[in-house]
């Protein structure tokens, strides 16, 4: 987040938590206390305590052992289903090209510290969606259930897109093709995410995980949703880049769109033939491939075996 707005919810927020900030760097702590302050407020006006950190941590962790992004949230909905009504209500939505995050977060009253909790709370599942598939999840469209714009303040400009008072429920729209991303953060980086998760509202959305495996990711991607592969200029527009940059900076990650493809096709197509009892044409036809011969001779470039010969090794 830029020092400007930073220092705008340093004046938004001066009024609620003792101490006083110097810098942008202290920011993260004082926020960390100014919104458990205002959860204890807006909780007592619900009537039910807040979520507690502990809370939030095991939910990471939970969300953590999914395998895609899909996943994710399917186990975020679920845990916080077991503490309702704390927790709020969470559900996913996807209307064709786009999938829509809800967080109805059961408020009894709209209030200026109820809109700040919950827009921490919507922005903390992006920030942890974002960090699951390692790469930003940009969304289309933001809507708050709070009537007064006024009531978020410079609050908005962390989404970075447009915002819509009034709605019934919280949430996001984003493009549906990431939630078919894999999960690709490890058990070992969760500690480090979550010593300053989900207050460092000034910190970038989301360390970047290299692009050759945010490539690979949308590759395998497509090949589970049985859609035909990305090519470059839908893979940059995925991953907001142009594709003279993509191509510039894979290669200077020592690798190219062409031999990530050709890659991601020998890997299912071993799987496939190992794990299966499909006919290699019909593998060669989920994968992309015009005939079966064209995938046959596929096989034996990467291997040096028919496929008939790597089922059987398999």
């Amino acid at each position: 987040m830029p020092d400007a707005l930073a220092t705008r919810l340093l004046r938004e927020l001066g009024q609620v938590a003792s101490g006083s900030v110097s810098s942008t760097a202290d920011f993260a702590e004082f926020y960390r206390e100014t919104i458990g302050v205002l959860e204890e407020r807006v909780a007592r006006g619900d009537g039910h305590p807040p979520m507690r950190k502990e809370e939030v941590d095991l939910l990471c962790r939970c969300v953590l052992s999914a395998s895609t992004l899909a996943e994710a949230v399917s186990l975020a909905t679920q845990f916080c289903a077991m503490l309702h009504p704390r927790a709020g209500e969470l559900s996913l939505e996807r209307r064709q090209d786009t999938a829509i995050f809800y967080m109805n977060s059961l408020r009894r009253r709209h209030s200026v510290a109820a809109c700040l909790v919950d827009i921490t709370g919507l922005y903390s599942y992006l920030l942890l969606f974002s960090w699951l598939i390692g790469e930003p999840l940009r969304p289309a469209e933001v809507f708050l259930s709070h009537p007064r714009r006024e009531d978020a303040g410079p609050f908005l400009g962390l989404f970075e897109a447009p915002v819509v008072m009034g709605q019934q429920s919280c949430g996001f729209r984003f493009d549906a093709r990431l939630l078919a991303l894999p999960v690709m953060r490890q058990a070992w980086e969760l500690p480090a995410f979550l010593e300053r998760f989900s207050f460092d509202v000034t910190a970038e959305p989301v360390s970047m995980a290299p692009l050759t495996q945010r490539v690979n990711a949308h590759l395998e991607a497509a090949l589970a949703e049985s859609v035909a592969l990305p090519g470059a200029a839908a893979l940059a527009e995925l991953l907001n880049l142009s594709e003279s940059s993509l191509r510039r900076h894979l290669q200077i990650e020592g690798s190219s769109l062409s031999s990530l493809r050709d890659a991601c096709l020998r890997r299912a197509a071993e799987r496939l033939l190992r794990q299966t009892d499909l006919a290699v044409e019909e593998i060669a036809g989920m994968l992309g491939f015009s005939n079966g011969g064209a995938f046959r001779r596929a096989c034996r470039r990467w291997t040096g075996q028919a496929p008939g010969a790597l089922r059987r090794a398999g």
